[in-house]
């Protein structure tokens, strides 16, 4: 059968090859709009996360993110060099470096934002709100799941409302 290896068909079956499809569908759509204002999808993760809490350490911005804490710190190193954040010294603990965001940062927040919501919108273009609430349910639920299989203090990443 000439579908058996397709995308679709995997997809059908797998619930980690349909979500990983997915994701990077929205990581396209999503890099094409931000790419004009100079952002790559890995500094959106950062920006967003610093828009709903600055100044981070990068450990707080890793777990705020779901990205390694290598990746982080290179994703960080990026967004200095492009006036997106500082990395300061804490004054609480001087082994740890505080992210925070620059002005120029603060104000891509009203352009960024509504080209998210416009990726977010083009993928449920022609579903229900009930079936979209229902998506986010079983999402979050099979993230929980993977969660608790991980050993203590290796996922990192924090859910909405834990």
């Amino acid at each position: 059968n000439a579908l058996k290896n397709s995308a679709s068909d995997r997809t059908a079956q797998s619930l980690g090859f349909a979500v990983r499809l997915a994701h990077r569908a929205f990581d396209r759509a999503l890099q094409r709009r931000i790419a004009p204002h100079g952002i790559s999808t890995s500094q959106w993760y950062c920006l967003r996360a610093l828009w709903e809490e600055d100044a981070l350490t990068q450990r707080q911005l890793s777990r705020a993110t779901g990205v390694a804490e290598n990746t982080i710190t290179v994703t960080v190193a990026s967004m200095v060099r492009d006036g997106l954040v500082t990395r300061t010294r804490s004054t609480i603990d001087k082994r740890r470096q505080v992210i925070a965001l620059t002005d120029r940062a603060r104000g891509l927040r009203a352009e960024l934002l509504p080209l998210a919501r416009e990726v977010n919108a083009l993928a449920g273009a022609g579903l229900a709100a009930e079936d979209q609430a229902r998506f986010l349910g079983a999402i979050a639920a099979m993230t929980a799941n993977l969660l608790a299989d991980e050993p203590e203090g290796e996922g990192g990443l924090i859910l909405p409302g834990s």
